[in-house]
């Protein structure tokens, strides 16, 4: 048998992010009224087809204000994002920083979230917003009620609830333009009706121009695990999980980031239900951090797990046979410490072999 002590900690969010590469966006509540009927089937005009097609297939340049919860209080940064639709569910895309609001270009603030934004900017724009990215598993896992129309940025929009079936993930409120069915408005809250994240759109334009260098990346995208592993020049340690623990997420991503400093490669794959989305992120090369910690002196094995969690995300890491691992995602889903262990066996049995 296998026991997991857990090693629970806090760290500022901002060098959390650095850490774990995963930027996510916290809470700012902004009241919302004249809403019409809860419960409402969804028009025709706005749904997670369309949604989803929308991805595919619009461009557009969208100046936003994103809202973080820090220990200093809330702050709004920001952002312009350009996207040009290619056809596929991902985007070509530029995120720029523009700015916190309140604070002087370059004060010390103002240079935090500067670099915080260029090291993260990828994060921000794939996996820090409401998107549809499984279509057939959003309409399995999730009901789109209408509250009505609205007016946003005088765009018609309609107000929807993205609701899931099971109260461990996500609430959206999401306000949608008619038009492109592009999010102009989107605010996640956990299942107590807390306010976990919000993203506000001040201008928006149906079309998109990126530099040059929009392309240019230090990430490769792979249709499998073993492909991916097989890229990367077949490094020991990896483990692929076991799809029978990930419940109604599939994976749906397999990426390999290479870093660009010191050429360590990553192994990242991405879960989704068609909406909420969490990550198994596993490096090779890499020290055990846990080494000196009093509980892995102690005689034989001590297998740990440290765990990070508050409302809004959740971050488990262990490290076996030189290979670090992190599972990341929502605050609210608690089974992801069950997967992580499962995780751990499995690397625990394949280097035993």
């Amino acid at each position: 048998m296998h026991s997991f002590p857990d090693v629970k900690f806090r760290t500022p969010w901002r060098g959390l992010v650095a850490a774990l590469g995963l930027a996510v966006a916290l809470p700012f509540v902004r009241a919302q009224k004249g809403v019409g009927n809860v419960g409402a089937a969804a028009p025709a005009a706005v749904s997670f087809a369309s949604m989803a097609q929308a991805v595919r297939v619009q461009d557009y340049t969208i100046v936003e204000l994103r809202r973080f919860f820090t220990t200093n209080g809330v702050i709004a940064v920001r952002e312009e994002v350009r996207v040009d639709a290619n056809g596929t569910a991902h985007p070509d895309f530029e995120l720029d920083y523009r700015g916190v609001e309140g604070e002087p270009t370059g004060s010390v603030v103002w240079q935090q979230w500067s670099q915080t934004y260029a090291e993260h900017s990828r994060l921000l724009f794939e996996h820090g917003m409401f998107r549809i990215r499984d279509l057939a598993r959003a309409r399995a896992n999730y009901t789109l009620h209408d509250y009505g129309p609205a007016q946003r940025l005088g765009r018609a929009v309609r107000r929807c609830v993205v609701f899931p079936q099971r109260p461990d993930k996500p609430i959206w409120f999401v306000e949608v333009d008619v038009a492109t069915k592009v999010p102009l408005y989107g605010a996640e809250y956990d299942s107590h009706m807390r306010m976990l994240s919000e993203i506000e759109a001040v201008s928006f334009v149906g079309s998109a121009q990126l530099g040059a260098q929009a392309g240019s990346t230090t990430l490769t995208v792979h249709p499998s695990f073993t492909a991916a592993r097989t890229f990367m020049g077949a490094p020991g340690g990896l483990v692929e999980p076991k799809p029978t623990a990930t419940d109604e997420y599939e994976m749906h991503r397999v990426e390999v980031r290479t870093d660009p400093l010191n050429n360590r490669q990553t192994l990242l794959l991405g879960y989704t239900d068609g909406v909420d989305q969490f990550f198994v992120v596993e490096t090779p090369g890499t020290s055990d951090s846990f080494g000196a910690l009093p509980v892995r002196q102690k005689t034989g094995p001590s297998h740990t797990i440290a765990r990070y969690r508050d409302p809004a995300m959740s971050v488990l890491l262990f490290w076996d046979e030189s290979v670090s691992f992190q599972v990341a995602g929502r605050g609210s889903l608690l089974r992801l410490d069950g997967f992580a262990q499962a995780i751990y066996v499995q690397a625990l049995q394949t280097s035993s072999r």
